[in-house]
């Protein structure tokens, strides 16, 4: 059986972080994602069309991914076929990162509104 890892990425990352993991699966191929989303919506297209364009001729398929490239894995290769999934400081709840976020930055979501931001 044929296995691949597909490393998926943090904000301000890269695909060279996957050279980490082909020390620690030196029988299994390893690749990284670079990806250019920065939102769900655009991730779920150019996720889905690497991890098609990879997949093929592997009969497992590994994920790892990072922080939101975990949330841009899980909102995009849900109905891949993948083995295993290791995920790594996933955001698990955006709205609550977000408010928080407003929070820290004592900013309402009326303020943004009106901004348009």
């Amino acid at each position: 059986m044929k296995t691949l890892i597909i490393y998926v990425h943090g904000k301000g990352g890269n695909s060279a972080e996957s050279e980490h993991f082909k020390l620690l699966f030196p029988d299994i191929d390893v690749i990284g994602f670079d990806y250019k989303s920065d939102n769900p919506w655009n991730a779920k297209e150019e996720f889905s069309a690497f991890y098609d364009k990879k997949s093929s001729g592997y009969d497992n398929i590994i994920l790892i991914a990072n922080s939101i490239g975990a949330y841009f894995s899980l909102c995009s290769l849900a109905d891949k076929n993948i083995s295993k999934a290791m995920l790594i400081s996933p955001i698990v709840n955006m709205e609550k990162l977000i408010s928080d976020m407003m929070m820290w930055a004592n900013v309402s979501e009326e303020e943004l509104q009106q901004k348009k931001e």
